[in-house]
């Protein structure tokens, strides 16, 4: 019975040990969260030199329009998730999130995007 116990705790104990996924804290950098190995989240770097959080989530914004799944990247620790509903940034996983937009403003947001995307499309 001690046998059985220990191997049903073991995979607890040893997944209390892991460290809380935090979000990359470099300076301007703006981030995305993939799928990394073992199928554990990783960031990785899709712009440098960005000012603001504001000015990473327009960028995850851009690349959810053109992928048309939710996004969540990092910007100097703090999380930012955007989705069809809303774009919203937090401390942590399970923490509180703000919204970083008003509807309207997210709205003036897709329309300079799919201005971008369609002017690129069209080559010019």
């Amino acid at each position: 019975m001690r046998r059985l116990i220990a191997a049903l705790l073991t995979p607890l104990l040893l997944s209390a040990c892991e460290k809380p996924l935090t979000a990359p804290s470099n300076p301007g950098v703006c981030w995305r969260m993939v799928e990394g190995m073992n199928g554990k989240p990783d960031f990785r770097p899709i712009a440098p030199n960005i000012d603001t959080l504001e000015n990473c989530a327009v960028r995850l914004e851009g690349m959810r329009m053109t992928s048309g799944l939710p996004m969540t990247g990092a910007f100097q620790g703090r999380f930012i998730y955007v989705t069809d509903e809303e774009i919203g940034a937090a401390s942590g996983p399970k923490a509180q999130r703000y919204r970083v937009f008003t509807p309207a403003q997210r709205a003036e947001i897709q329309k300079g995007i799919q201005t971008l995307l369609d002017r690129e499309k069209a080559g010019g």
